[in-house]
Parts: structure tokens; sequence; C-alpha cells
């Protein structure tokens, strides 16, 4: 946001603009108001309050109060920002609830300006004033969403005091209002990281449940930021969805394990298995927990996942297993760790006929291959896509190395012409 910059160009150009009415360079009809707001604005520096109630007397306040409507210098919102709770309270005992409410160049009335900032007594002040608790700017942010994503968690409780209420009484409206992308102020403390606004919100009321435009609720980003405290606080709530899919079809579990993929942390994972989170749910590739975890790079999530009860022969939608997936997107670590598993169907064929081992050596995956022929996979399967086993798909495609690697562990000899491939 550029207001504060606005407020320095603005008192960098008062004396400027006073020289530029005075020689006539500027309209009549608008100089006189133009020097109006330059001298509040600079009464609202130097923290000149009884100056601000001077300029209000000695002026047609009908005329100043229509210049604040359209404002050059903004001294509202600079006197909401000011530190000084007499500055702003003799704009507040003069101008009408509209001039309270006026906008910025970017969209923010006085009381956003004054929670983005923190500034408690001007939030005060400004709402006895009956400055409008419920407006919102141009991206859809309200005062309490400025409170709640700079982390001032004292406004937020003060702002939360003046909500309106709902008829029953039950919360006030404002606390769930969201953003145009549909987030609420809980989401957006969240995402800041500010943990103790997020515990006002959730003592007060905030609906935890509520989704945003991608399907995302609050748990969800909170997985997926690894906000751990705000995860917890969460969960312990009576009405908290574990089992919510979002717009990509993921729920919080696969959030979960894609987050211990990324950073090898399975602590959230591990709370939501607590919580019985499901991991039987899929994705839009018919991809269930543990099979997204088997095409990550790390075998932390599908240890824990098993753990934790996760079906080890779940098959996504083209019928691969975690075990072919990990073969095919080469999670060396992961494939490792499922085929220790008992009862591990290493040769389960998925709906083209493939089994772990075809896909492995269709992706060029050396490691894979080897991994696998170690743990018992048989070589000499034969596959109808290619009219052959997989000797013969690493002829056709000219893999010499893996020709190699195929007959040193055992293949069978049933192609043409091996000792140029492999001389």
């Amino acid at each position: 946001m550029m207001i504060a910059n606005s407020f320095v160009a603005a008192t960098d150009s008062v004396s400027d603009l006073l020289a530029r009415a005075g020689a006539g360079m500027i309209p009549d009809d608008n100089a006189e108001m133009e020097r109006v707001q330059a001298h509040l604005m600079v009464c609202v520096y130097a923290k000149d309050a009884p100056g601000v109630r001077a300029i209000f007397a000695r002026n047609d306040i009908n005329k100043v109060i229509s210049s604040l409507r359209a404002p050059r210098y903004f001294p509202v919102h600079a006197a909401a920002v000011s530190d000084s709770d007499a500055v702003l309270s003799a704009f507040v005992d003069v101008l009408p609830t509209e001039g309270l409410d006026v906008r910025d160049e970017n969209g923010l009335t006085p009381l956003m300006c004054a929670a983005r900032h923190g500034h408690v007594a001007a939030i005060h002040t400004l709402l006895a004033g009956k400055a409008s608790v419920d407006a919102t700017d141009p991206s859809g942010y309200s005062a309490l969403m400025w409170a709640a994503m700079s982390g001032y968690v004292d406004a937020v409780k003060v702002l939360l005091g003046y909500e309106v209420y709902a008829d029953d009484g039950a919360q006030p409206l404002g606390i769930d209002r969201q953003d145009n992308i549909g987030d609420t102020a809980l989401m957006l403390a969240i995402r800041a990281g500010h943990y103790d606004v997020v515990e006002a919100l959730v003592a007060r009321g905030a609906t935890i449940n509520i989704a945003n435009a991608d399907g995302e609720r609050a748990l969800s980003v909170a997985v997926s930021l690894g906000r751990r405290r705000a995860i917890r606080l969460l969960c312990e709530q009576r009405d908290i969805d574990l089992n919510a899919v979002d717009r990509m079809g993921l729920t919080v579990m696969m959030r979960a394990a894609d987050y211990a993929d990324r950073t090898y942390d399975s602590s959230i994972l591990n709370l939501l298995i607590g919580q019985n989170a499901r991991t039987d749910l899929k994705d839009r590739d018919g991809c269930c927990v543990l099979l997204r975890a088997a095409k990550g790079q790390s075998d932390i999530a599908i240890e824990h996942l098993i753990a934790g009860g996760a079906d080890i022969h779940a098959t996504d939608s083209k019928g691969c297993t975690a075990v072919a997936l990990a073969a095919k997107h080469n999670n060396l670590y992961g494939l490792r760790f499922l085929l220790k598993q008992r009862g591990v169907r290493i040769d389960m064929r998925d709906h083209s006929g493939r089994t772990p081992l075809f896909h492995a050596v269709e992706a060029e995956n050396y490691d894979m291959v080897n991994e696998l022929i170690l743990h018992g996979a048989d070589s000499r399967l034969s596959y109808t896509v290619i009219d052959g086993t997989v000797l013969t798909l690493a002829q056709r495609r000219g893999d010499r190395r893996m020709v190699k690697l195929l007959l040193d562990n055992g293949a069978g000899n049933d192609v043409s012409d091996i000792a140029t491939l492999v001389g």
C-alpha cells in the first residue's frame, strides 16, 4: 500500500501548494480549499489539535467538509495514523459520518488505516464517531481483516467489540466476511502467521469451515503453511471438518503429506492421523494420500501413513499401486520402504497390464529397476502392450544400459542381437 508515501508527498508539497495558490496558479474556486487541506496536513503532522479546530472555525465548514469528500491530501487518514488521538478527535467532532469514511487513493478508509497500523485509540475514536466498521476496500478487506493480517490482536478485539450482530446475537456478522478471493480474517491471520489473532478470532466464534474461492478452509491453509499452533487449535474445535475437499480435490491429509515431503517434517501429518482424518479419500487423479506420497521424493509421509493404517494395496484411477507410482516417479526411498512391507504385491498389474518393473524400465529409472529385481520382481513376465518382456521394451528403446542391467539380474535372453546392444 502507498498511503504512507502519499502523506510524505503531501507534506513535501505543502509550501509549494501555498505558494502556487497565493500566486493565482490554482483556480480561485479550488485554491482556497486546497490551501485549507494543506494547512490541515501541517497541523496533523505537528500534532496540533487546536490548529485543526481553528481551521474549521475560521472557514466555511460546509465547504471544508465538501472538499474532504474528494481530498487531495487525505488529512483524516493522516490523523488516523498520527498516533495523536487529540488531532483525530478534532476531525471526528466536526465531520459527519460520511466524512469519516472517505477513501484514499487505494480505497482505504481512515478506520482501515488505523487498523492496519494497530492504533487502538484511533479505532475507538473513529468508531465512536460512527465510522463504518463494515466498509471494505477494493480487495474486499475490512478494517478487521487489515488488523488481522497485520497482527494487531488488540485492534482485532476492539473492532470485534463494535461489530454488527445477527438477530440471534450469536456472533458478529463481520467476523466471517470474505474478501474478493473468499478469505476470511481468520485465514488472513493464519497466512500471516499471527497465532494470537487466530486464537482471538476462534475464541470469538469465527466460523472455521468457511471455504474460499479455491475451496480452501482455515485448516487447509494452516496445514499448507505449516502453522502448527493454529492447526492444533483448529483441531480442538468440535465442529472442525477434517475431511473437507477443496476445488483441486485435495484434503488436509493430502496437504499434510505434501508438506512432509517438502520439509521432511511429519509432525503435522501425525497430528491429523491422531485426529482420525481419513486416508482413503481421492484427488482428481484418483490418488489417495498414500499414492500422492508415493509420487513424492521421500519416504517420510509413506512411513507414517502406513503406520496410521493407510491401505498399501490402494490403486489410482489407472490401477497403479503405491509401489508402481514410486517406481514411475523415481521415489527410491519411498519404494524401498514399500517393498519392506508385509504382503506387498510387487508384480501387481495396473489396468493396462503394466507392473511396477515395467513402469521403472519405461521411465529409465535404473535404481528402481535394480531395487525391484532385488526384492523379487519378475523380469520374465510378458506384456501384451509390447508383445514381450521388459527386456524387449529396453531393446526397442535402444537402452543399452537397461538391457545390460536386466541381463545382469537374470532377465531371459528372449531378444535378438543382445551382444550388439551391450557390447
